[in-house]
């Protein structure tokens, strides 16, 4: 499969040395802005991916069968457009569009050339989630109350000591809400097998200016609300602190409770007993050649590329794989929780 990519960033530093690595995949091309450059690990592979600064000159030059669009989220809606027009098969990072007006519109074009278009949601496939869903699944904490996902990031010297750039602009979606936020929601939606009834959202910037850099866009986000079957949610994250206690996720049920620790401890506990971790099996061994941020993805994102491939190569949807209808409907949410 021809795979292209448009973004120097996570698209550069992430995911094109993990598709590197897929059997059934060739990274032939890349576009990137004028300040990034190819990492030497991707320059030495057999056959290196030529390098674009434009990227509707890589789609004009290239044949490609999967577009990854990775780039900042004010492209995303033109770019995806186009790739849907020219028959290219797309993964686009998240947040999928600036508003739902974008998302709805690119629903459509879909619908309509019968694309395949997926949200890169990837860490619906980490192991230890799967494990999650597959213990609601199952029905080990019974019909759900409440879930409370919480993350508290001790980043308020950086905030201070370090220029955000478009991540502390809100005319270009940055924040923490479109960073992090998108994958909180997506995460709920996904466990619960639910959508969202009603919601009360507050995004906040605690620290708006520093080193002459204006900024607008949140560090933090409070959100409470209901799903269709009752269920009431509380997610939140905020970063402009001094001491953070990391990621919190718990799923309430009338049989029982569910906590996941920082994606690496999993907790069980039945009515009226106490919680107890989980066992987990042996985990996929990381390839050692990747960098640290790379690692960090891999045991998510390497088998979201099979569910991919799989998808557009036999036609086969995996039931956890997040497509553009899951990238429309979290455009949705996200646009209420900001009053837009």
């Amino acid at each position: 499969m021809r795979v292209g990519i448009i973004g120097g960033g996570f698209g550069l530093n992430v995911q094109a040395p993990i598709i590197n690595l897929h059997p059934n995949m060739e990274l032939i091309a890349i576009s990137t802005m004028n300040r990034h450059y190819i990492p030497k690990n991707l320059l030495e592979m057999k056959s290196k991916p030529r390098h674009y600064r434009n990227w509707v000159e890589m789609l004009n030059d290239e044949t490609l069968e999967l577009l990854f669009v990775s780039s900042l989220p004010i492209y995303h809606f033109e770019m995806v457009k186009e790739a849907i027009k020219r028959g290219i098969e797309v993964v686009c990072e998240k947040p999928f569009t600036m508003n739902r007006h974008e998302s709805k519109e690119l629903l459509g074009l879909s619908e309509r050339f019968k694309s395949k278009v997926m949200i890169d949601f990837e860490w619906r496939y980490l192991p230890i989630r799967q494990k999650m869903k597959k213990l609601i699944r199952d029905g080990l904490v019974g019909d759900l109350l409440h879930v409370e996902y919480h993350i508290s990031s001790s980043q308020y010297q950086q905030l201070h000591s370090t220029k955000r750039g478009w991540m502390g602009d809100k005319q270009k979606f940055g924040g923490m809400l479109g960073a992090l936020g998108t994958h909180m929601i997506d995460c709920l939606r996904w466990l619960t097998q639910d959508e969202v009834l009603s919601l009360n959202g507050l995004s906040h910037t605690h620290v708006p200016k520093t080193l002459g850099e204006i900024r607008d866009a949140d560090d933090a986000f409070f959100i409470h609300g209901k799903l269709d079957s009752g269920t009431t949610f509380s997610l939140q994250l905020i970063t402009g602190i001094h001491h953070g206690v990391g990621a919190s996720l718990k799923i309430f049920g009338r049989k029982g409770t569910l906590h996941l620790v920082n994606d690496q401890q999993l907790y069980l506990g039945k009515a009226n007993q106490e919680l107890k971790e989980v066992p987990f099996g042996q985990l996929e061994s990381v390839p050692t050649s990747l960098s640290d941020e790379a690692k960090a993805y891999y045991l998510a994102f390497h088998p979201f590329l099979h569910k991919v491939h799989q998808y557009i190569q036999d036609d086969n949807l995996d039931d956890d794989l997040p497509t553009i209808e899951d990238g429309h409907k979290n455009q949705l949410i996200l646009d209420e929780i900001l009053g837009t």
